[in-house]
């Protein structure tokens, strides 16, 4: 709420001082300040307005009893998303592309895969000391095993084999 008393300072325009000038004379005339004479002069602009607003509150609150009566709130349930398995709990099936001339549908398991079946050869070949990589190449191109290099170099970075004094050993 305002103080009762309010300065105000507006900065007059120069195409506007003419004008401003005028309004000061006629406060003089009547007698009164220029900020009185301002204040009737709202008073009396603002009075067809009140009347306006009037008769729109009136309407407001015919229509109140609308109004009051709030819808009530939905709430929508967003679907619960399942859980993730973990990779442990998923089942792994490799499937061999089928040739023409074989009709089997064989499926693949894991142990059939050229990682395991190279790692069952490192613990055939594994005396001990360890096996020469070299031979170990060798052998497993003899077994079937598709790029035996390949397959070392991944068990060798994933900790299941080690190299030591050249020879490949299993951790």
């Amino acid at each position: 709420m305002p103080p009762k008393k309010l300065n105000f300072r507006m900065s007059i325009p120069p195409e506007f001082r003419d004008q401003w000038s005028f309004f000061g004379s006629r406060a003089k005339i009547e007698g009164i300040t220029t900020a009185e004479l301002l204040h009737d002069l709202i008073d009396e602009y603002l009075e067809e307005y009140k009347d306006e607003r009037a008769q729109a509150e009136e309407e407001l609150d015919d229509l109140a009893p609308l109004r009051d009566k709030v819808p009530r709130k939905v709430k929508v349930k967003k679907p619960v998303k399942p859980k993730k398995k973990s990779f442990i709990s998923k089942k792994v099936s490799i499937t061999k592309k089928k040739d023409d001339s074989s009709d089997d549908d064989d499926v693949m398991t894991i142990q059939d895969t050229a990682k395991f079946k190279l790692l069952d050869l490192v613990r055939l070949l594994d005396s001990g000391s360890g096996v020469d990589p070299e031979k170990l190449k060798e052998i497993a191109k003899e077994k079937g095993i598709t790029n035996p290099s390949l397959q070392i170099n991944k068990m060798m970075r994933r900790g299941i084999l080690y190299s030591h004094l050249d020879r490949i050993h299993l951790s």
